[in-house]
């Protein structure tokens, strides 16, 4: 039997796991000298599609955690949602590198409360990016 808790999980996940693939390729974008405009194209593409609100609806309906292969289909998507493309092995580097991140995040937390203060901090980050995102573009 599933404890309640654990069907509410896949937000947690989602969303640390995707504010970690936006650090991740704001550096990779900067590091490869993406012309400014179109790294912030594909950043503000990957940020809104991740919070469309039909998927966030989804996302908040208590469920059982998705396995490793449907938790990184939806990151393939997320990230492919751009102009920007990945192959496989890039988008694999990508997903580890995400999962290493969320991972380390996880070892240093000693209260359940700390798990949504990470939470937090990845939502206040990607709210501030997508503010400067978005007044940029404008």
């Amino acid at each position: 039997m599933t404890a309640p808790g654990a069907l509410m999980a896949m937000p947690v996940l989602i969303v640390n796991m995707g504010g970690e693939m936006v650090y991740i390729l704001a550096q990779r974008l900067q590091a490869q000298q993406i012309p400014s405009q179109k790294g912030q194209k594909v950043l503000c593409d990957v940020v809104r599609t991740m919070y469309y609100p039909r998927f966030i609806e989804e996302l908040f309906k208590p469920q059982e955690i998705y396995s490793l292969q449907s938790t990184r289909q939806i990151f393939d998507r997320l990230a492919h949602s751009s102009i920007m493309r990945l192959n496989e092995s890039s988008m694999g580097k990508l997903f580890d590198l995400m999962i290493m991140g969320f991972k380390l995040q996880l070892m240093t937390v000693t209260s359940p409360k700390d798990i949504v203060d990470v939470t937090m901090n990845h939502l206040d980050e990607l709210r501030r990016l997508a503010g400067a995102l978005s007044s940029s573009s404008l």
